[in-house]
This record gives structure tokens, sequence and C-alpha cells, in this order.
């Protein structure tokens, strides 16, 4: 293994991974801008989802335009992987750029359209990046370089978010981010609702009578308008405080109408230039963004990363067959794996709040679902971690010490970085045995990509299923959340798997796997419309809502990626090709 991992090209390699980072931080920071949005642009729920659309929309639409365009003319094979990267790098930072005109003019539509060019120089790196990171050495080792780059990836999505919350919102409060269910009751906990909106709309007022750029008379109309509502929560508060052994029924007509005031509340038009003051931060990371993007570019054009398409392309035998995806059965087989992958990874996160709010989860409040998303991105920088420990030139007994000490430094990070937002955290500790649990699984899942896989899948069906019927929903949200930890091997397992034996095709095979992003912005959909469910039948399915029944969603998705790490290597082995050791990391 030594002598595998001495022919990484290291000064190579790291100079790609940064990209890698790219994603992850502007990604994950979609959850932070689809609320944003929604409330200063008044959206509905469907239309703040747009955000997340555009993105995952462009990744789909960038692979299909590379790939009829490669049906002419092999891109990688014409122009190489350094030219390629740098374009999609380039165009990348063009979206970036494009935020700062977008939040002068504080339009919905051009954020959009921002973003979406953002996907689609995504698009053409993920095309180029993930095969270059498996051929910057040996190939044996090459899951595992993907592996460490997903971890960057992961490290982006964990501290992105974190880091614009802190742009946008300012620091947290840890007396404000401790749960609130250990020591209020029912209408406690549904009065402090109350007065956190009562602050927020409280806050509004005192922000407009600042106002100097919009009509006066405008301003003075919402001024009105907020005031009554605020007058409305007023009220409530006082009947709360009249009546706190509120029975069940009571605490929920409480909170219907908390619901009807801040409906109210979300409909309120704002003059344009107090808009316009509340989103001019958001540009501020995309600026540097976009110039690291193009500093990233011009070094990949003047470095010396040796280009592996010319070794393709002497490799080429003459009068070889036309691609056909159907000729190669662990690329079809994988375009659908990372569909269902990426869907996953992306299902069980965007649904949890939603399942932390539920009456039988405590009835998490808004401001304390943040810290539990940024522990599942986290679970994923985790398992990429530990994952990429096989990259580098150790001892067999270091090795696995490493194994046992890295994934607690990351879950450590994870933990201080909330802490130095102002987040109070200390219930995650509970976690290290969900991580203890990872890391046993993880000596059983070995090194082959295939084995891995399968392992890791049937991992996430059993953490699904306890999810589902563990009585102690305290604990059982963290079943569902350590589904990041079984994805973060994911991702370069399949890729890994998906592209063996394509030689000369590897950029068309990739350009449809990239493809597959879609998922992302599928499979959510499907698990959020079950949840919907709880609207029409509040009595639930088998004793619980419909919205925690939901997450027999992850449980097919993870029993499909267990299939295909165990059928692949042998559809691989019938065609001569022997998968060398490998493990996995993310996109």
């Amino acid at each position: 293994m030594n002598s595998q991992t001495q022919q990484t090209k290291w000064s190579q390699f790291l100079s790609l991974i940064v990209v890698f980072f790219f994603w992850g931080f502007v990604a994950a920071n979609n959850d932070i801008l689809i609320p944003v949005f929604k409330k200063w642009f008044v959206l509905s729920q469907v239309q703040s989802q747009l955000v997340a659309w555009a993105f995952y929309v462009a990744y789909f639409v960038g692979s299909v335009i590379f790939f009829i365009i490669s049906l002419k003319s092999d891109i990688l094979q014409k122009f190489g992987y350094k030219k390629t990267l740098a374009v999609g790098l380039c165009l990348s930072a063009v979206g970036a750029f494009l935020f700062v005109p977008a939040a002068l003019a504080a339009n919905f539509w051009f954020f959009l359209s921002a973003l979406f060019i953002v996907g689609l120089g995504f698009s053409v790196q993920q095309i180029v990046a993930n095969p270059l990171a498996i051929k910057m050495g040996s190939p044996e080792t090459g899951a595992h370089r993907l592996t460490l780059a997903g971890g960057i990836n992961s490290l982006g999505t964990t501290i992105g978010p974190i880091l614009l919350g802190i742009i946008l919102f300012g620091m947290g409060s840890k007396e404000d981010s401790q749960p609130k269910t250990d020591h209020l009751s029912k209408i406690e906990i549904v009065k402090s609702e109350y007065i956190t909106h009562k602050n927020e709309l409280s806050q509004n007022i005192i922000e407009l009578q600042k106002d100097k750029q919009d009509d006066p008379a405008k301003v003075q109309e919402v001024i009105t308008t907020v005031e009554k509502n605020i007058s409305s929560l007023d009220s409530e508060i006082q009947s709360i405080d009249q009546n706190l052994s509120a029975n069940d029924s009571q605490v929920d007509a409480y909170a219907k109408k908390l619901g009807e005031i801040k409906e109210k509340s979300t409909s309120i038009q704002y003059p344009v230039g107090f808009v316009k003051e509340h989103l001019k931060q958001v540009k501020m990371p995309f600026i540097g963004l976009g110039i690291a993007f193009i500093l990233v570019a011009v070094f990949m054009l003047f470095s010396k990363i040796e280009d592996p398409a010319k070794e393709e392309e002497e490799a080429i035998e003459t009068g070889s067959a036309k691609f056909s995806i159907l000729k190669y059965p662990q690329l079809y087989l994988g375009m659908l794996a990372i569909f269902i992958y990426v869907g996953v990874e992306v299902s069980i996160i965007s649904n949890l709040p939603a399942l932390l709010h539920t009456k039988e989860f405590g009835g998490v409040l808004e401001h304390n679902i943040a810290p539990f998303v940024s522990l599942y991105w986290g679970s994923l920088m985790i398992g990429r971690w530990s994952g990429s420990i096989n990259v580098f030139n150790m001892s067999k007994t270091m090795n696995t010490v490493m194994k046992f000490v890295v994934p607690f430094i990351a879950f450590a990070i994870i933990i201080f970085a909330n802490e130095l937002s102002g987040k109070d955290v200390s219930s995650f500790y509970v976690y290290a045995f969900w991580i203890l649990a990872f890391i046993i699984m993880s000596f059983i899942g070995g090194k082959m990509a295939g084995k891995t896989l399968m392992i890791f899948g049937i991992a996430g069906v059993i953490m699904m299923i306890l999810g589902l019927v563990y009585p102690d929903k305290e604990i059982a949200k963290y079943f569902f959340i350590s589904g990041g930890l079984f994805c973060s091997i994911m991702w370069p397992s399949i890729f890994d798997l998906a592209i063996a034996g394509l030689g000369k095709n590897t950029g068309k095979a990739s350009s449809f796997l990239v493809m597959m992003i879609l998922g992302g912005g599928i499979i959510p959909l499907i698990q959020g419309w079950i949840c919907d469910f709880d609207k029409t039948s509040p009595e639930g399915v088998m004793g619980i809502t419909w919205t925690h029944f939901s997450y027999i969603i992850p449980i097919i998705c993870f029993a499909y990626l267990a299939f295909y790490g165990f059928l692949t290597p042998r559809i691989l082995k019938k065609q001569g090709i022997v998968m060398g050791e490998t493990t996995s990391g993310g996109h």
C-alpha cells in the first residue's frame, strides 16, 4: 500500500481540492438563502424552493450540453482536463459576480439566474474534477483521493452556512439556541414563539423608522401594518399568560392563531429600498468566491499539472466502437445510484426540520434547527475525513489509530464552529456513539469500493429503520442525522465503480453521472409529498405521523445503493476488470 500512496501527485492534487471546497460552500449556503429570499421577496414555499431547483437543474442542463457537444468532439480529449476545468471555474465566477447587480436590483429572478450560472460552471467542474482526482496517482488509491477531496467539500458545507449566517444575521445567542423543551411546558413553548415573532417585527419597525430611501408615505403604511400584527401578538400573549394551564386543544388553537399572524406578516410587501438594505450583504461572500474562482482557474492554466487526456488519447485504438451507455451496465446502474445518492443525501436533511417540529419530536423551534443541520452536513465531513486517511503513506498501526482519532477531530470542529457562532450544542455529545459505530463499520467495509458501498448502504437502512421504531425520540433523531455519516462514503465509491473500464469515454460517462445530481431536486419532493399527508390525515399511519413515516423513502434509497455495491464488482469481473483497494468520499 505504501508504494501506491507514494504515487499520489500531491502538489497537483492539493490545488484541485480547492474546487471541491467551493462546491460544498455554495451548495450548503442554499439552505440559508432560501428563508432569506422567501422573507424579503414575499415568496410561497414552492417559490422559495426555486433556489434549490436553479442550482440542481443547472447541473443537469450543463451536463446535457457537455454531452451533446462531446458527441461530435470529445471535449476532454480535444481541450484537456486543465483547460476545461478552467472554463468551468470562469463560468462560475461570472455567476458569482452577478450576485452584485442582483443585490443592487433586489430582484429574485436575477439572483436565480446568477445561481444557475454558478451551477452551470460547477457541472463542468464536476465532470472534469472527479475523474481527474482519481487519475492523479495510482489507480488503486483513486477513490481515496476522491474521499479526501470530498472531505474538503464537506468542510465547505459545514462552515459555509455558519459564515454566511454570521454575515447576514450576526452572532448567535447561546441562551436563545438552547433547547426549550427540557424546561418549558407546551403552552410556554408557544408563548416563546409569539415573543420571538413579536421581537422580529419590532426590529423591523425600528429599521423602517430609519429608512431614508423610500417614499415616507409607503414606509408609514408598512409600519402601520406591522404594528397591527404586533398588537395581535400582544393580545394573544396576554391570553396565554391568563391560561398557562391550557389543555392540548387550547394550545393547538394558540399555535394555529400564531400561524395566521405569521402568514399575514410574511405577506407584507416591504419598500424596495428597505429590501435592498437587507439583501446587500448577500453579495459579499459571492464576490470573494468569484475572485477565488478566477485565481484557481489561472493557476490551473499555468500550472505543471499533468493532463491525463493526452495519455488517454495515446491509449485509444483506432476503429473503436461508438460509445453507448447500454454497453456498460456499471454506468447506467451507476447513473441511477448517483441520482438516488444525491437525492437521499439532500432529502434526509431537507425534511428534518419538519420532523423535529412535530410534537412527537419535541416541537423544536425554528431558531433551534440550524445546529442540527450543521451536525448533519458535518457528519459527511466526519466520514470523508475518515475515508481519506488511506491516501497517506503511514504504517498499518498508525492508520488504525488515525481511523479512530480523525473522526472525533472532525466532530470537535463541528462543535467548536457552532460554539464560536454563539450556538449551544452540548446536547450533541451523545452523537459520539454514532461516530464510534461508523468507525467500526468502516473496518467491516474494508477498502474495496463495492464492499464498502454495500456495507454502508445496509447501515443506512438499519439507521433509518431504527429512527422509525425507536421509542425515545430524543435518540431517534440522531439515527436519521447519522444518515450523513453513511452517505459520506458513497459518491467516490459509486463514481469509481461507474467509470471503471470506460477509457477514452470517461468524459462522456462523467457527464452522464453529473446529470444525475438532479436527484437532489426530485427525491426530496417525493418525501415532502408524503409529509404533507399530515395536513389531511393528522392521525398519521402505523402510529406515527406521516412526516415521521416519510423516512421510508431513505430506506428504499439506501437499499438500492447497497444492491449497487454488491452487484457492480461482479459485473466488472465479467468484463475482466478487477477493482483495486478503494474507499469513498463525496460530491
